[in-house]
């Protein structure tokens, strides 16, 4: 008997905040409403004969409503907070950039495009990617030209607002993909 009563009240735990307000808003209803309502309904009967249970489903799913309403709250908030850290992180970086990276991050705007072809064993490019200013967008590439690249959109918007980050000692820019010959 203990075990199932154990059981089921684990089972209740699992359920959706959205069943646990509208348990919890039977159980006020039940709790609440004046007698004639209650009367209306036909449940007076059992209002008045459960009201114990009424009370401790309606105080167990409040607190549960709350308690699920604050950790997603706690989630949410935690993760706002790692995306601005993380964008600091890339503006950081956009701010510090070497000339190979910047003949990289050149080809987006020279092109005006948000994609690139670039090869993978490349530590420079694995540093763009690593650090999340270029993110590879495609699975399917070769080891010759290399897969395509694209930059991130606050990368982009960012080197919009500063292009003078990519001034360096060259103005070259750089793509690994070769031209067409046909």
């Amino acid at each position: 008997m203990v075990p199932e009563l154990v059981s089921g009240f684990f089972q209740f735990l699992k359920l959706a905040p959205r069943y646990l307000i509208a348990l919890g808003v039977m159980a006020g209803a039940l709790l609440f409403l004046n007698p004639s309502t209650l009367e209306q309904l036909g449940v007076t009967n059992f209002a008045d004969a459960n009201r114990e249970i009424l009370g401790l489903t309606l105080v167990v799913t409040t607190s549960l409503f709350v308690t699920t309403l604050f950790a997603d709250l706690l989630v949410l908030g935690m993760s706002l907070l790692r995306s601005r850290n993380n964008l600091k992180k890339v503006a950081y970086r956009l701010n510090n950039l070497t000339e190979d990276e910047k003949q990289i991050l050149r080809y987006y705007l020279a092109e005006n495009t948000r994609a690139n072809t670039l090869r993978v064993e490349d530590g420079v490019v694995q540093g763009l990617k690593s650090s999340g200013v270029i993110y590879m967008s495609a699975s399917m590439g070769n080891l010759v030209e290399g897969f395509a690249h694209n930059i991130s959109d606050f990368a982009w918007d960012y080197l919009h607002k500063h292009p003078e980050l990519l001034f360096g000692s060259t103005d070259t820019y750089r793509t690994d993909k070769h031209p067409r010959r046909w």
